[in-house]
């Protein structure tokens, strides 16, 4: 395990097209980045060619697809807010007990006067519009995809801000005497914007070997962790590496592949991590699919605030997949039906003070998926069971439902001068309540509607909820969030 943490930043190195200056990207002055973006003139050469090749030649080779989404939420979350004991308020022995505190502090943390971490007020309902765009090109062995993603929230362009300053010169305007306070509180206010882009995916990949039976492909670049292995509870972060798949099959017994490879987690403190799965799938023909995945995530040395070891990498996660995969008549027509379900470890998990020095390192989901959405008319409906304990997946790699996490917390944030209850021991009386929560720590349902009203435009219907799967760990929490969405693909 040493000596592939070591050999992981020289593989990385050793397949990226890009150069050593690649890896410097977000660390390198303007000037130092333009001279980078200015091509050599044999690389030049290579890619103006490139252009000059007519488009209905290159139809031959290219892929364009895409679709338009319109979508609505109604979001609710209720848990323990933070609180801390005002300076005039009784002892704690006299106001309070430590239960009937909490449950006063138990409610919504959406909608009404409850705001984000920029004070901004935080509604129930959401709405989005989302434009994705996917081109593929493939030539011979080779092949090149890039996926871009415009998602911006609904309204209208306004001044958000609610207070400022103006510059006041004097009578030349050559000189700024000061400032002074401007209320903006009363100007139009929207939550639109047009410019959330996200670079999705942007990988190249290369057929090293094929022979019918067999395949060795590499393919290094962007892409998504649930594009290449398989979970309902993590993997939702994303893959930027090398990764190698090779796949087989076993005549009349099954399909097979294992995949596998390293990806960058954090370019300023050298942290890599990767992850690998093997699967069987459809043995001896009987619709039953099994995979086992690993990933790990462990840091070993200081992160870039400098602590050594951090808690929030102790995650070497094993997962088992089971799925069958079967037809019944339903309605006078052929159905597919999926049964699926999975189970997750976390082996470096430790015992913890905010855990109440127990594990809480395991997750495990089991669903129905019915139908197939292909064409006008055709339906799927999907339901599933998911949980997953405090330690078990990331907070940043939680898939599935999740908890909503308004507050975008982690449950390895320490707020400064609190205590992980509710008593400072140095004054040896409670002077709040700071609870510790993430994005794991849950059980909960989801379910799932989508129906094709013609070839092209669906719609999408989700209800999903959950709560808390030990209360103990930043007290009680409740999500539900009902979606529809309208999709145009194309």
């Amino acid at each position: 395990m040493k000596l592939l943490r070591y050999f992981i930043p020289f593989l990385i190195l050793g397949f990226t097209t890009s150069g050593a200056y690649a890896q410097r990207f977000g660390q390198e002055t303007s000037f130092d980045r333009q001279l980078r973006s200015n091509d050599d003139q044999p690389l030049r050469e290579f890619v103006e060619s490139k252009e000059n090749i007519d488009v209905r030649e290159k139809s031959k080779n290219l892929e364009i697809s895409g679709d338009v989404r319109f979508e609505w939420r109604n979001i609710q979350e209720k848990g323990v807010v933070r609180w801390e004991k005002e300076e005039n308020e009784d002892s704690y022995a006299d106001s309070y007990g430590e239960g009937e505190k909490i449950h006063k502090e138990y409610r919504y943390l959406r909608g009404g006067d409850h705001v984000d971490q920029r004070g901004v007020p935080l509604s129930t309902n959401d709405f989005d519009v989302e434009f994705n765009l996917k081109i593929k090109y493939t030539f011979k062995d080779a092949w090149a995809m890039a996926h871009l993603q415009f998602d911006n929230p609904c309204g209208v362009r306004g001044r958000n801000d609610c207070f400022g300053e103006s510059p006041v010169f004097n009578k030349e305007g050559s000189e700024v005497l000061r400032k002074v306070k401007r209320d903006n509180r009363y100007a139009v206010k929207g939550s639109g914007e047009g410019a959330a882009v996200n670079l999705k995916r942007a990988y190249i990949g290369y057929n090293m070997y094929a022979d019918g039976a067999h395949r060795l492909d590499i393919i290094f670049g962007r892409q998504k962790l649930d594009d290449i292995f398989d979970s309902e509870v993590q993997f939702s972060s994303r893959y930027d590496g090398i990764l190698l798949k090779f796949a087989s099959a076993v005549d009349e017994v099954f399909d097979w592949y294992i995949t596998g490879g390293p990806f960058v987690v954090d370019e300023r403190v050298d942290q890599f991590s990767w992850a690998a799965e093997i699967g069987f799938l459809d043995i001896c023909d009987t619709g039953i699919d099994f995979k086992y995945s690993i990933i790990d995530w462990q840091k070993h040395g200081k992160n870039r605030c400098f602590i050594h070891n951090p808690l929030s990498t102790d995650f070497l996660n094993s997962q088992i997949t089971l799925t069958y995969t079967f037809s019944q008549c339903l309605l006078g027509k052929e159905i597919p039906f999926e049964l699926y379900s999975g189970f997750l470890v976390n082996h470096a998990a430790r015992k913890t003070k905010f855990t109440k020095h127990k594990k809480k390192n395991l997750a495990w989901y089991a669903g129905l998926y019915v139908g197939n959405v292909d064409k006008k008319g055709d339906w799927s409906f999907d339901i599933e069971y998911v949980a997953v304990q405090a330690q078990a997946v990331a907070d940043n790699d939680v898939g599935s439902i999740g908890r909503g996490n308004i507050l975008d917390e982690e449950l390895v944030t320490i707020v400064p001068d609190s205590a992980d209850h509710l008593h400072d021991c140095s004054s040896g009386y409670p002077t709040g309540y700071y609870p510790r929560r993430g994005n794991a720590n849950f059980i909960g349902w989801r379910f799932e509607f989508l129906y094709a009203i013609t070839d092209n435009f669906s719609l999408d219907m989700i209800c999903e909820f959950s709560r808390e799967e030990d209360k103990r760990i930043g007290g009680r929490h409740h999500y539900r969030d009902f979606e529809i969405e309208a999709i145009y693909a194309f």
